[in-house]
């Protein structure tokens, strides 16, 4: 029954009450009239009758009112709480009038409206993939965790997965979430011993953020294949190492996704509180060192947070400040080491490779500035500045009367940029220089992680002329049929392969493969690292278009190369070559 039809309408009670007192006014008048007279009737009973005809219809009317505000005020307290934050406040009222069914209505807007706020805090508070908390929440655990009087006491370990973005990059995303939820159940179940529903997500029942100290272990995706494990009042170092060994056991079992068979580990990095430290973001960045430490040590591994570690951290994060600089003001340079052609052994073009002349720490090694402009989100300015000191140099060889062909890296953050192609001609065009003499290198990695923009953009880039080359081919999981569809001129073999000639004959046979099914697709092939005769002549003899390696020149400054050039002709490139092999 719908509330306030009827007789359960106000207006139609405060309507019938009035009538009902009209009817007795009107019937102790008539009675007075009739039986008594007015003339004859004693005053005080006029003036009884009069005063009740006033008082009784006054009084009930304000008693029914009085009740009919109670329940107003009731739902007016319900609001205001509402209004302050307090969304679990009851309503208190219950009545079958109009009041009662604008009752009802607020509790289902007020339900609809913690529906609401209960997953626009899971939006905000969870992971969407696996279902955990997500970093907001760690961060604000941890805030709590080191600000109170007496920080907790507790651990934190930092989970990176071991060859998760090779599962992305060739089996893509939905395969990619997948083994990110198997692997985050197995961590809680047999890395930590616990269940789903005994992890503490510091949340209340509305998804909002608890202001208390976790009462059990907080587990939460962090990042990307990062996953963060606070452990409160655990810090015995042999408990710690016991609970991250079962953690990495966790994932040795293989993972089965769509019928594909997969295989990741994780490093795992440990730090202690407040014994290590009692500040909630060095406690992350700690950890998180660490857990570098760890995967540079050789992966599948749990590295405990030191001393030693953090000046590590304080001078990479120098070298970070030293290389943002170096890049604003054009302080890196480039070398070219050559690629020759296998038959004739004439120099047939050079790899730009870029290098860091510190002002007072000396040449830094690729090996080193590189990884930290991946970790600090500097790869595409530092990929944007190789190209622009790649294409001058082009151009100060076309302005010399020679013609030099250039290859340049492209990193994976940098091939992201959909402005890419638009960029690099626009370089070219500025500069004068011909876009075949430009040749873009990409990792077969790269191309699997997005195989359609890839396919785009590399149609954009042959169409406007560049040459592209598929780099480190060979130690990655490409399906075949998709590399036969992209557009590209050369294919660069690995040089963990070339390595192997001589040593390792299946390696031999997977080279030679390489050579011949290129071959059957139009591309040539170019040959990485070679550094002996041996290898030399067997890429030689398997028809290899194109050699490159310490066998032949190292990277050289462009002012140098004439030199090279001088000499090898002088010399001949066979001995030259041989010259060099040795004193490599």
């Amino acid at each position: 029954m719908i509330k306030g039809t009827g007789l359960n309408s106000i207006p139609i009670r405060f309507a019938l009450m009035t009538a009902v007192f009209a009817v007795l006014c009107i019937s102790a008048q008539l009675y007075l009239w009739v039986h008594v007279g007015y003339d004859a009737a004693p005053r005080p009973l006029i003036v009884l009758v009069l005063g009740a005809a006033i008082t009784v219809p006054t009084s009930i009317t304000y008693l029914a009112a009085r009740k009919l505000t109670t329940q107003i005020r009731a739902m007016w307290r319900s609001t205001e709480a509402i209004a302050d934050g307090d969304f679990n406040r009851p309503v208190d009222v219950d009545c079958a009038c109009e009041v009662g069914g604008l009752a009802d209505s607020f509790r289902r807007m007020v339900g609809r409206l913690n529906s609401n706020i209960l997953r626009m805090n899971m939006l905000a508070y969870s992971d969407t993939v696996t279902g955990l908390p997500n970093r907001v929440v760690i961060t604000h655990v941890l805030r709590h965790f080191t600000s109170t009087e007496r920080p907790g006491h507790g651990a934190l370990l930092f989970i990176d997965l071991d060859g998760f973005k090779t599962v992305n990059d060739t089996l893509g995303h939905r395969v990619g979430d997948e083994v990110l939820r198997q692997a985050s159940r197995r961590i809680i179940h047999r890395g930590l011993d616990r269940t789903i529903d005994q992890l503490d997500t510091c949340t209340t029942p509305f998804g909002e953020l608890c202001h208390r100290p976790p009462e059990d272990i907080v587990f939460v995706r962090f990042a990307g294949d990062e996953f963060v494990a606070l452990l409160p009042n655990v810090t015995d170092r042999q408990t710690l190492e016991t609970r991250a060994t079962a953690i990495l056991e966790s994932l040795e079992e293989p993972f089965t996704v769509e019928g594909h068979e997969i295989r990741i580990g994780a490093s795992i990095g440990i730090v202690r509180a407040p014994d290590d430290s009692a500040d909630s973001t060095e406690l992350l960045n700690f950890a998180d060192l660490a857990m570098y430490a760890a995967k540079q040590a050789g992966k599948g591994r749990r590295t405990f947070f030191s001393p030693e570690l953090h000046a590590v951290a304080v001078e990479r994060a120098g070298l970070e400040a030293d290389l943002r600089r170096a890049l604003e003001h054009e302080d890196l340079t480039l070398h070219y080491q050559p690629k020759l052609d296998s038959r004739t052994l004439d120099c047939a073009g050079f790899e730009a490779l870029a290098r860091w002349d510190h002002p007072t720490r000396g040449p830094i090694e690729p090996a080193t500035f590189v990884p930290i402009a991946e970790q600090a989100g500097l790869m595409p300015a530092l990929g944007a500045h190789v190209m622009r000191l790649a294409v001058r140099q082009c151009r100060a060889w076309l302005d010399a009367g020679v013609r030099r062909s250039v290859a340049i890296n492209v990193s994976p953050a940098q091939f992201q940029n959909p402005h890419l192609v638009a960029e690099i001609l626009a370089v070219l065009r500025d500069h004068g220089v011909p876009a075949e003499m430009i040749e873009l290198e990409i990792t077969e990695s790269m191309i699997m992680s997005d195989f359609t923009s890839t396919k785009d953009r590399m149609e954009k880039l042959q169409a406007a002329g560049i040459l592209i080359s598929v780099d480190d081919f060979g130690i990655g999981f490409s399906n075949l049929s998709q590399i036969a569809r992209l557009p590209f001129n050369t294919l660069k073999i690995d040089r963990s392969l070339v390595a192997d000639i001589g040593i390792n004959a299946k390696s031999e046979s997977i080279v030679k493969a390489i050579v011949g099914m290129a071959h059957a697709l139009g591309h040539q092939t170019i040959a990485e690292g070679i550094e002996t005769p041996v290898q030399h002549h067997f890429l030689q003899q398997i028809g290899c278009d194109r050699l490159q390696g310490f066998m032949f020149g190292r990277p050289m400054p462009a002012a140098d190369i004439d030199a090279w050039e001088r000499e090898r002709r002088r010399r001949g490139h066979a001995a030259c070559d041989q010259t060099i092999a040795k004193a490599g």
